[in-house]
């Protein structure tokens, strides 16, 4: 019942930030239906978080109980004060409020529940959940920022950290324990994405059950490769690579289902959809980001209502909004700085081509503002250095085939295709000479795929193409117009994914692989909206005869990209296809480590409770997918060297990596104490740790120097397995 309590806390804090931020979002949204109640929560966390974070960083507080709660009262006297003329809740749009809520809490409480069938913070499988505990547990040990990386002591995180600083949050204000927090904010990462997908469809078609589809689409739909496998196992045959699987029956198919072949299908890169990121626990920063996405957009659309609206917002209001705007569009470089560029560009594209400003002055120098100020206020982040290991562009040699594409979005991509079509004959291919140039473009875009090897410029030219086209006929600041620029986008990112890689440490043929995982997670939330309003504006001027074919098509595409998802949920729940498999029941994602060590897990909850701050630990250097760099992780202390791959990917060079490595194990295994208290120091080593791991990598006689030293060493924890000693101060 306490995990329950736990539950309902971290809920209540949600729906207060919610309650608080709204006067000042609906201030911002008044032009929208349900004025910005459905993305509410999100805009607060983000305003909430923000003055948490810079408070620290500047060293005004620490990070704790007291920076949260003037960040709270600042957010509430802001809300209150600027958001004063929307105080009366008879006005509130409370059909409105109560289905956002309601989807919220539902949503919510159903993730919540998939949770507690695979709440292990494990280390094997495709999962991060891992580090990304070390990086919560980091956070919540800090005072100042930014936070120490738990696996390379000395040095801070060198990765965007936004994400797991709000989850730090939400658990010091609820005062749930961390292993269990982790494992509620992964449901409230998508729960709130539901919502702010639900609020985005709503607003642009005014209708309700288009909000849903958009959450749908975007939230729970995946690629089609579940169907392939399906029919693999059906047919007894091999199926564009899917080779049939040994299972029984359905049952057992959908019990031993292999979720994490499809996300290989396209070749020196991997592909997520959000439902299967967070099925697999992850709690990476492309799966906390998923909400904002929506957020950001939809506080677009809200600059093109309000342009609708009013020849010319009130200065204030434009301040105003180029404060909220730039303090969430900034937001994504701490959240997921992958993501940042293309909301910078959004923001361009949308104001310029959209004309969402009466004037063309305005136009420029609206968005130049939001972008300026979303980089001046994270401006502490930069000078750090805690960004990611990102430089430079590569061209791609590898390529995504047409069918690869198609496995990936076929829903998306025919919902839009159909938009485009229909937009295309109503509005373009009217007349010989529109049908002749759309022959020879489509032509020579063909010729072009072919000879250059780049297929997906069958997609991308004539869905970018057409979108300039309509935007450009198309009257300022329609919703139509805000639509196709979805597809616009979607364009140039399918472009820019097979034309050219963001470098960094991974090498060839693995060079694009972070860039397509990263972006295509974007264009996932563009194209799923887009091919969500196509659905509604198919399904006001198709006839009768039209409709009951172009639904029959739709219908197969959902069923067949709803396999995937269902079927990965079966076989996770199952406990079958789990890579621990050990517990269940509980949202405790480090209970299973009792299990797997107790001498481990006694000894962490013993320096959970016993010790304070970030004192260095030494513990044997680790590597991802295997057990290890267990006691930095789960307590956050930070140890000399963790993951050690991870650590280059993050920036850090191989040769530094590799020293660290080397001299953890001299300390371990020197019988020489002298040399080992020189190392020690160097690191500023306070706590060793010699558990199963370290006993089964190093002698004896060297662990047992520390025992026999006894005046520069001092035991102070031994358990199943486990001794803990204190390097004395000189």
């Amino acid at each position: 019942m306490i995990q329950v309590a736990y539950v309902v806390f971290w809920w209540l804090a949600l729906e207060i930030i919610g309650l608080v931020s709204f006067p000042l979002v609906s201030r911002i949204c008044n032009g929208l239906g349900d004025r910005g109640y459905s993305i509410s929560k999100l805009v607060g966390l983000v305003l909430l978080t923000y003055s948490a974070w810079i408070l620290s960083t500047l060293h005004i507080l620490p990070f704790g109980i007291a920076s949260i709660a003037v960040s709270f009262l600042l957010l509430a006297v802001l809300s209150l004060f600027l958001g004063r003329s929307n105080l009366r809740i008879p006005n509130w749009p409370r059909r409105q409020i109560i289905i956002s809520d309601s989807l919220f809490t539902i949503s919510f409480i159903v993730f919540v529940l998939i949770m507690l069938g695979n709440p292990d913070i494990y280390f094997t499988g495709a999962s991060d959940s891992v580090f990304n505990y070390a990086f919560l547990q980091s956070i919540l040990r800090a005072d100042y920022f930014p936070p120490i990386d738990p696996w390379f002591a000395g040095e801070s995180i060198q990765y965007y950290y936004g994400g797991h600083l709000l989850t730090a949050l939400l658990t010091v204000v609820t005062r749930v324990p961390p292993t269990i927090a982790f494992n509620i904010a992964g449901a409230m990462f998508l729960a709130l994405a539901v919502s702010a997908s639900y609020g985005l469809g709503y607003n642009i078609t005014r209708r309700k059950l288009y909000g849903f589809v958009t959450a749908f689409f975007i939230c729970l739909v995946g690629y089609t490769s579940g169907a392939l496998q399906l029919i693999a196992f059906v047919s007894h045959h091999e199926i564009m690579g899917y080779a049939p699987s040994n299972a029984a029956t359905i049952i057992d198919w959908l019990l031993w289902f292999n979720f994490s072949q499809a996300p290989w299908h396209i070749e020196g890169a991997i592909v997520h959809y959000p439902y299967f990121s967070f099925v697999m626990g992850d709690m990476h920063s492309y799966s906390m980001s998923l909400p904002f996405q929506p957020m950001f957009i939809l506080l677009i659309f809200a600059m093109l209502q309000k342009g609708r609206l009013v020849d010319e917002p009130a200065g204030s209001d434009t301040l105003l909004d180029i404060s909220v705007l730039g303090l969430c569009l900034g937001f994504f470089a701490i959240l997921n700085t992958w993501e940042y560029p293309t909301y910078i560009i959004f923001t361009v594209v949308a104001f310029i081509l959209l004309r969402i400003r009466p004037s063309v002055r305005g136009n420029l120098i609206v968005p130049a503002a939001i972008i300026g100020l979303s980089f001046l206020l994270y401006l502490p982040h930069y000078i750090s250095g805690s960004i990611s290991n990102l430089g430079g562009l590569g061209l791609v040699t590898t390529r995504t085939s047409l069918a690869q594409f198609l496995e990936f979005s076929a829903l998306f991509l025919f919902a839009s295709a159909s938009l485009l079509f229909m937009v295309a004959k109503r509005d373009v291919l009217r007349g010989r000479k529109a049908l002749l140039a759309a022959a020879i473009i489509l032509t020579v875009t063909v010729v072009a795929a072919i000879l250059l090897d780049f297929q997906l410029l069958i997609i991308v030219v004539p869905m970018g193409l057409l979108s300039l086209y309509y935007i450009y006929i198309s009257s300022p600041r329609s919703v139509g117009g805000f639509v196709v620029l979805l597809l616009l986008m979607s364009a140039a990112m399918i472009f820019f994914c097979d034309f050219l890689y963001i470098n960094d440490s991974l090498s060839t043929p693995w060079e694009r692989f972070n860039t397509v995982m990263k972006v295509y997670l974007q264009l996932w939330v563009f194209l799923g909206t887009a091919a969500a309003y196509a659905i509604f504006y198919m399904m006001t001027i198709m006839g009768r005869k039209t409709k009951i074919v172009w639904v029959a098509m739709v219908g197969i595409l959902i069923v067949a990209s709803l396999i995937h998802p269902l079927a990965s949920t079966t076989s996770m729940l199952s406990g079958r296809n789990t890579y621990w498999g050990l517990n269940r029941g509980t949202l405790d994602g480090m209970a299973y480590l009792e299990m797997v060590d107790k001498g481990d897990h006694d000894a962490i909850r013993w320096i959970q409770t016993e010790i304070e701050g970030t004192p260095v630990l030494l513990e044997v250097p680790g590597n991802p997918s295997i057990y290890s760099s267990r006691i930095s992780a789960f307590t956050g202390l930070p140890t000399v060297i963790g993951w050690q791959l991870w650590e280059i990917m993050w920036g850090h060079p191989w040769d530094e990596v590799d020293r660290r490595a080397r001299d953890v194990d001299m300390i371990y295994d020197t019988l020489d104490n002298d040399q080992a208290l020189e190392l020690l120091r160097t690191y500023d080593v306070e706590y060793i740790y010699i558990g199963t791991l370290e006993r089964e990598q190093y002698e004896d006689e060297g662990l047992g120097k520390f025992a026999s030293q006894a005046n520069d060493y001092e035991l102070v924890y031994e358990g199943e397995g486990v001794t803990i000693f204190r390097v004395r101060d000189e």
